[in-house]
């Protein structure tokens, strides 16, 4: 994170000077010093441009080092190929943050990326913070104060924004409804994300931050300043980039590689982040985050003009996860007096019966009253009509829904009308900032669910820094690891993965039949057989498992069989002996390994095993370090964990045994930072034992 006193100057600078700013003026100028001066900051202002003179009343300094103070900030606003020499001015003069607007650095040709290194090392040792390049820097509507060459309507929202593109920041008011400070990171040479998301989050006069993301470089450091951050306020996050085309835009774009999405998927899950499917989502979560402080649970009260609607509004609440609440008995009594006989009173509530005699706005303030009244509704999505021009509809009940609302802030109240003037609708119900208005009840439900979501789910929730005392057999491990690279033998990787108490099917290494016999009869049939070669990687393929051993008889037959169909389907292959290991069919088989990502490093992975691996996708990812709780959420995400906790009267694994194994392995991890993959495929889980079949290490870079 950045020191306070770099964020403040960043964004919200006394002085700063805008150098290589443009002479033009006027529509189309793209002129950062108009833009400033029109946004009406109050700071000191320093145009510096070769041609001096004037500009809109502002003298214009030849030179930064003419400038009479050191700049809090300085704008380097010229092309790519002015940047260095004006960067050098900034040194020069002492200034310790410059932004760069200029494009082509990192994101353009080779030239561009020798570029931005140099301006790195310039950075490096100036001491000095960089925003960009390829940026438009800062928004503080707090401050108005504007670094953009381009000139647009922003809304002032308590809204915070961390972004990626130009196009985030310049359509702050459409996708996130307006926003107080905006920090736009471009190329993220060195200011990005990770430094200002906590600063954002403690600022008061912000309810919500939204993070949009193409890429990322330091993906443990990020996890631990998001994991700090939704503790004060909600973080909504945007990652685009994740089908393979859009990954591979983003690493041209922003010059870094883009990681594997589910991964950047399972780390905004385990920091607790809001990430948004779409640029509708993300304004949705925004509104409603601004709107309400909170939300006691997550029982539903729906009010409609129809019952089909209301139907479909249950539909949406099932699917995110909300519960149609039980009407209380006062509320039924008094909505009963309202509807005719043969009509049904209860949640969802059509109130089109009871108002064909008792009058649309009449009973729809009535439901509204006694659903806020209401102590087992947490909130209400309203239906209603806008059909026609609100002056003179008698299905208008906007003003009905502010009221009755305004009076209980502490109940949601969202709003859905179906009918071609429903943008005045729009306007109406959220005059006084009290009710949100949705285009469709399945947005009510999905933004509902996340205020429920965070408020219960994510910001009380302990995210400390899991601090591991180190393993006793990690000496151990460093010794089988030393000096070796690429495949670990399987007598290795077993080894290995003891080492960290990570149980495995007892086995033994031979050299010859006899060798194999005498530890097949110490283990106890039946056996499986396992070639041992460091040409062999995939043993199954020639021939190199056998499975099932029941006697002396047939491991003799079956070790003569694996040799000659290795020599066959692997001439040539140099063979190190046998594993002999106890033949387990007793359980549940499961995937249990570790990936390197190039963002956030060891990644660990659990799921279903064996045959059914790539089939079923059962798979649940996190980043270690993990807590055992962690461990034990990350198991309870998948579909077979409900075959783990005993289902149809099978019996229950031992669960500890299991979360044991994992945390081991993340152990392990992190402090072997030479396995780039590890996988214990198929991992046997059951009543009393857990244990590993095979496994397969990869040794790559540190």
């Amino acid at each position: 994170m950045l020191p306070e006193s770099v964020y403040k100057k960043l964004t919200e600078p006394e002085s700063v000077a805008l150098v290589g700013v443009t002479s033009r003026t006027g529509l189309g100028s793209n002129s950062p010093l108009e833009v400033l001066l029109k946004q009406g900051y109050r700071g000191r202002v320093y145009p510096v441009n070769p041609k001096g003179g004037e500009i809109l009343g502002q003298l214009v300094y030849t030179s930064l080092l003419d400038v009479p103070e050191i700049p809090d900030l300085a704008v380097i606003c010229a092309p790519r190929d002015a940047v260095i020499e004006l960067f050098s001015q900034c040194a020069a003069k002492g200034v310790k943050i410059v932004i760069i607007t200029a494009q082509g650095f990192f994101d353009g040709d080779e030239k561009g990326r020798f570029m931005q290194h140099e301006l790195s090392e310039l950075a490096a040792k100036n001491d000095i913070r960089v925003l960009g390049p390829n940026t438009l820097g800062i928004i503080n509507n707090y401050h108005n104060f504007c670094t953009s060459f381009m000139d647009f309507v922003n809304p002032v929202k308590p809204i915070g924004i961390t972004c990626q593109t130009g196009t985030f920041y310049l359509g702050a008011s459409q996708i996130c409804t307006g926003a107080g400070i905006i920090v736009d990171s471009g190329n993220t040479t060195d200011i990005s994300v990770t430094d200002v998301i906590g600063h954002l989050a403690r600022d008061p006069r912000l309810k919500v931050i939204n993070i949009h993301m193409e890429s990322l470089r330091d993906g443990v450091r990020f996890i631990e300043a998001a994991r700090d951050a939704v503790v004060l306020k909600p973080v909504i996050i945007y990652k685009t980039g994740v089908s393979p085309a859009g990954s591979l835009a983003a690493s041209s774009h922003t010059g870094s590689l883009a990681g594997e999405d589910r991964v950047f998927d399972a780390a905004f899950k385990q920091c607790g982040l809001l990430r948004a499917v779409d640029t509708e989502e993300i304004g949705d979560l925004n509104k409603v985050f601004c709107t309400f402080s909170g939300i006691n649970g997550n029982r539903i009260g729906i009010i409609s003009i129809s019952g089909g609607a209301g139907v479909w509004t249950v539909d949406a609440c099932t699917r995110f996860g909300l519960e149609i609440a039980t009407l209380s008995q006062s509320t039924l009594e008094q909505m009963g007096e309202l509807f005719p006989d043969w009509a049904h009173c209860a949640n969802p509530m059509d109130i089109w019966p009871a108002s064909m005699s008792q009058g649309y706005q009449y009973c729809f303030r009535r439901a509204l009253e006694a659903y806020m009244e209401d102590p087992g509704i947490d909130a209400v999505i309203c239906m209603t009509g806008s059909f026609l021009a609100l002056d003179g509809d008698f299905l208008d009940v906007t003003g009905i829904i502010r009221d009755v609302a305004g009076r209980y802030p502490e109940k949601p109240v969202t709003v859905t009308s179906w009918g071609c003037n429903y943008r005045h609708y729009e306007e109406e119900v959220e005059k006084d900032n009290t009710v949100v208005y949705y285009i469709s009840v399945d947005r009510a439900a999905r933004a509902l669910a996340a205020l429920y979501k965070y408020h219960h789910q994510i910001k009380n929730k302990k995210r400390g820094p899991v601090i591991l005392p180190a393993h006793p057999g990690q000496s151990e491990a460093a010794g089988i690891l030393a000096g070796k690279t690429g495949n670990l033998s399987q007598a290795d990787a077993l080894s290995l993965l003891e080492s960290y108490g990570i149980a495995t099917a007892r086995w033994g290494q031979a050299r010859d039949l006899a060798e194999a016999t005498a530890l097949a009869a110490r283990i106890g049939y039946p056996v499986t057989m396992k070639i041992l070669s460091e040409d062999i990687i995939h043993k199954s393929d020639v021939g190199g498992v056998r499975l099932n051993i029941r006697n002396a008889r047939e491991l003799e037959e079956a070790f003569t069989a694996m040799h000659t169909e290795i020599a066959k389907k692997q001439p040539g292959a140099r063979l190190d002996g046998v594993i002999i290991q106890e033949h387990l069919t007793r359980g549940i088989e499961l995937l249990v390994g570790s990936k390197k990502d190039p963002t956030f490093g060891p990644v660990l992975a659990f799921g279903a095993g064996g045959v059914f691996t790539e089939i079923l996708n059962d798979v649940s990812l996190r980043v270690p370090p993990l807590s055992k709780k962690e461990i034990k959420t990350m198991i309870e995400e998948t579909k077979i964990s409900k075959i783990l906790a005993g289902a149809r009267g099978t019996a229950a694994v031992d669960m500890e045994l299991l979360i044991d194994c994992l945390a081991g392995l993340s152990q392990l991890l992190l402090a072997n930072p030479a396995i780039s993959e590890i996988d214990l495929n198929p991992l046997l889980a059951c009543a009393d034992r857990v244990a590993a079949l095979d496994a397969r290490v990869i040794l790559g870079n540190k």
